[in-house]
């Protein structure tokens, strides 16, 4: 069975998936940047090829975290990580590698390098893409702000000092007060928590007051949550309710 021969050459158990004992699934401790698996398979044939292979599964993986690929050029990104590695991508949207019976542990490891690879590119594109997102709810909620106080005081990322002597700065200030908005997610919350928790220690900023925004707009209940973390710390204002009062000023 190729898992007798396989464990001895790459160190990791797998699981054969037919009764040849030729197409089998290897577990390895790696996962994607949500936590997903790596799908690792490998498959022997009589001419002693090793073919290791995703069985489509991470071009699924993708399509399951929300891209869409209509057509061979929007799948480029993946074709160019697999190629840089050693690896390819068939027309079935399939990565693998092949290689003769007598080197099958650097085939495994040109694959597992393209799929290191591709969660490189995936935890890159997911900063790009939260920085986005909570640059645009800043600017959202400034906008909401100003409409309800339209000769207010704005100034943008004013900055405060923390008990550390660490500089820190908030989205912004209006008539005095400092803002952070906020994206209801862990990874949004810490270091806002970090920042005000610097700040508020700090005995010049006793007088200082601070409102974390957080968008309530799509997850209720997660934003319910990451308000209570926040409550002990400064006021928090869901944005719907700032949102409806900007509407009622227009009517």
């Amino acid at each position: 069975m190729i898992c007798n021969n396989l464990y001895k050459l790459i160190g990791f158990s797998c699981q054969a998936l037919n009764e040849q004992g030729s197409i089998a699934r290897i577990a390895t401790p790696f996962t994607f940047s949500d936590g997903d698996n790596f799908p690792v398979y490998v498959q022997s044939y009589d001419s002693k090829v090793h073919r290791f292979f995703d069985d489509g599964q991470t071009l699924l993986h993708f399509i399951g975290r929300g891209m869409k690929f209509k057509n061979g050029h929007q799948l480029r990104f993946l074709a160019n990580i697999a190629e840089k590695h050693g690896a390819s991508l068939n027309k079935n949207g399939v990565i693998e590698v092949f290689s003769s019976a007598s080197l099958p542990e650097e085939a495994f490891s040109k694959f597992l390098a393209c799929l290191m690879a591709v969660t490189e590119w995936e935890k890159e594109n997911e900063a790009i893409s939260a920085n986005a997102d909570s640059a645009a709810f800043v600017a959202e909620v400034s906008y909401a702000l100003l409409e309800n106080n339209p000769s207010g005081i704005f100034e943008k990322e004013p900055a405060y000092f923390g008990s550390s002597g660490k500089k820190h700065t908030l989205d912004f200030k209006l008539n005095g007060i400092g803002y952070i908005a906020i994206k209801p997610s862990q990874q949004a919350a810490a270091p806002a928590i970090y920042k005000l928790v610097d700040i508020t220690n700090r005995n010049t900023n006793i007088d200082e007051e601070i409102v974390v925004v957080i968008d309530d707009r799509f997850d209720k209940n997660a934003a319910k949550n990451i308000s209570q973390v926040f409550r002990s710390l400064s006021e928090v204002v869901n944005f719907s309710r700032i949102d409806i009062q900007k509407n009622a000023a227009h009517h």
